[in-house]
């Protein structure tokens, strides 16, 4: 371990805590491990298990004078740190790593000064191959059982990234423990969620003065548009990322020179990451694919940055490319686009500058993924401080921002595969037919269009005619009637008066924070007076118009009636007002408007369930429901 002094202090307590809830009698004694991302969390620990071996060996006041250990991470971060510490204990050997195939299985237990890794997700179920007894070998909780009780050799686990065993997975987590029955616990997180009396915790100004890890953070900084340049706002966040990369690149460069011993210094090429929304999960959905696309146009058209001349790495779940040596200080790319998987035990201390993508709703940053861009590529700040600082650019648009720890839902769900049962028959089903009115199936049909345009109409007052685009009309003595046009505009101008609804919205706007300087610890982050307005594009506009839609639904099923409230509400402001598309969703989205809108909209459905549950006749605003059940697979 390198002379890092908050590293050597904690590792000294943490020798010390364990020792001391060694001698307890009973078992699952619980120790938290604080430390902020970057610190070094795995070498203190790797530090810790050789310190303690020794320690107890020495010692003559312990009741035991050796132990083994088992090493508990999510997803595949137990073999990240298998690896870490295979190398670590390569010259010592004072400690043996193990995986669960490299156990002695003709003794079937956890040696004195092993290490073994153990992988979340092979352990939590009792299916699983390692928690079942079979005739080549014994189940893990067999071997920690013969370990403590026949060999009486107690077990200290390490549960890393321990934040991660909460949320759904907390029942999973305490029963897998309580079987494994360890003497003592010891719990890894920069967020730990388990609350104990004995914890050592690091503080992130400790780390900062040994200049491990950034100063601070900075969201959206220099964001400011220039007053020619009309980008929308994602393409106008790509930009300043890109700009913020290159500055900093030019930085180093400059540091690189002045260096003064004849060496020219480590040549480190800054990595800017790109996250897409909905990192809640590893698979794309359109939302996803519409902004990867327009990420990667801009950057191939406008800047020249692709994955064939490598300057672009992508990590998505159904595309990956120039990932190998991308975490090496002079590696050529200069972008990476991901999702969630990299948020997860990913080690780049040359990623200086994160884009984030966010879903409309959503107002969370997550402590590991701003910590990816948080490590000093080189452990030491430089002269210019530029160097010293993390960027973040991002699209949410709230007066607070939320800075959270992950939990299990965000892992990667890719292990689990289904499979289909042996002897399994096909069941064929009798298909049948039956006549539903659309929204006794809970879906609106094609009847919601007349419920609501008639709700505006007693609600605002307004005329309604099918017939729009007639020049003139007469009526049955010859008289010219008034020209339909002017109906939409007698229509406005009395809605403008009587419910105060602004018509002449020509710019929907979304105000993003500036200039934040936070540091990346749980809290939240009040930004409502440092704010930057951008107009929203026609396609941001259409996706906030969907996600409304969406919102107001209450209990009607939402893939089907979705799409047909947000059509019919578009008809109505053409048929009433004669206004479209784009115009009618900024008119409705206007945040003056939009609650009066949703009172009419949300009057229309209550009206159409009340409709519905009348049980109407036969035919009348009726629709064919078509149920089909094939043979079963």
């Amino acid at each position: 371990m390198k002379e890092i002094k908050y590293q050597q202090k904690y590792v000294r307590k943490l020798v010390d805590e364990t020792i001391d809830l060694l001698r307890l009698s009973g078992h699952r004694k619980t120790l938290i491990f604080k430390a902020p991302t970057g610190s070094g969390k795995t070498v203190m620990a790797s530090q810790l298990l050789a310190d303690l071996t020794e320690e107890l060996q020495s010692r003559g006041d312990s009741p035991y004078n050796q132990v083994a250990f088992i090493w508990i991470a999510p997803n595949k971060l137990h073999q990240q740190s298998y690896f870490k510490m295979k190398n670590y204990f390569t010259e010592t050997r004072l400690l043996r790593p193990v995986m669960y195939d490299e156990l002695d299985q003709s003794e079937g237990i956890i040696k004195a000064g092993e290490i073994l890794f153990v992988n979340w997700e092979s352990i939590n179920k009792e299916k699983n191959v390692m928690v079942r007894d079979s005739e080549q070998n014994a189940s893990l909780y067999e071997i920690t059982r013969r370990t403590q009780e026949e060999q009486g050799l107690p077990i200290v686990v390490v549960i890393d990234e321990e934040h991660l065993f909460w949320s759904k997975s907390a029942d999973k987590s305490a029963k897998v423990l309580q079987k494994i029955n360890p003497k003592v616990e010891i719990r890894i997180s920069a967020t730990p969620k388990t609350r104990s009396d004995h914890q050592v915790t690091i503080d992130r100004q400790e780390v900062v003065s040994e200049e491990m890890i950034k100063k601070q953070v900075v969201l959206n900084p220099d964001i400011t548009q220039d007053y020619h340049d009309e980008n929308e706002l994602n393409i106008h966040l790509i930009q300043c990322a890109l700009q913020k990369r290159n500055l900093l690149a030019e930085a180093y460069k400059n540091e690189r020179q002045r260096v003064g011993d004849g060496t020219l210094g480590t040549n480190i090429n800054p990595l800017l990451l790109i996250q897409l929304p909905n990192d809640t999960s590893e698979s794309m959905t359109s939302e996803d694919a519409a902004i990867a696309d327009q990420v990667k146009t801009y950057l191939r058209e406008v800047k020249g940055i692709t994955t064939e001349n490598k300057k672009l790495a992508v990590w998505l779940s159904g595309e990956k490319a120039n990932l190998e040596g991308l975490e090496e200080p002079d590696n050529m790319t200069e972008v990476l686009l991901f999702k969630q998987a990299i948020a997860l035990g990913w080690d780049c201390p040359r990623a200086a500058v994160l884009l984030i993508f966010r879903k409309l709703q959503s107002n969370q940053f997550t402590i590991q993924t701003v910590g990816r861009i948080l490590r000093m590529p080189e452990q030491k700040f430089y002269k210019n401080d530029l160097l010293n600082v993390g960027y973040v650019y991002t699209d949410i648009s709230r007066d607070q921002i939320q800075i959270v720890a992950e939990d299990m839902d965000y892992l990667n769900k890719d292990a689990l595969q289904a499979v289909r049962r042996e002897h399994l028959h096909n069941v064929a089903l009798q298909s049948y037919y039956s006549i539903y009115k659309s929204s006794d199936r809970n879906r609106l049909g094609p009847d919601f269009k007349k419920e609501l345009i008639d709700c505006f109409s007693r609600n605002w007052l307004v005329q309604w005619r099918q017939l729009m685009f007639s020049f003139s009309l007469e009526d049955e003595n010859g008289a010219e009637e008034e020209p339909a046009e002017n109906m939409a505009a007698q229509n406005q101008r009395q809605v403008r008066e009587k419910e105060h609804i602004k018509f002449d919205v020509t710019r929907l706007g979304v105000e993003v924070p500036e200039n934040i300087v936070f540091q990346n610890e749980v809290g939240i982050i009040d930004v409502e007076k440092n704010k930057r307005e951008f107009a929203r594009s026609a396609g941001e506009v259409r996706r906030i118009y969907i996600d409304y839609c969406r919102s107001l639904l209450g209990g009607f099923e939402k893939a089907h009636s979705t799409d047909v409230l947000a059509g019919y509400l578009l008809q109505a402001m053409e048929e009433l007002f004669e206004l479209f598309e784009t115009d009618a969703m900024k008119v409705i989205l206007y945040h003056a408007n939009k609650p009066k809108f949703t009172d009419i909209i949300q009057k229309a459905l209550a009206s159409y369930e009340r409709e519905a549950a009348g049980a109407p006749a036969e035919g009348q605003g009726s629709s064919l429901r078509a149920i089909h059940v094939g043979s079963a697979c």
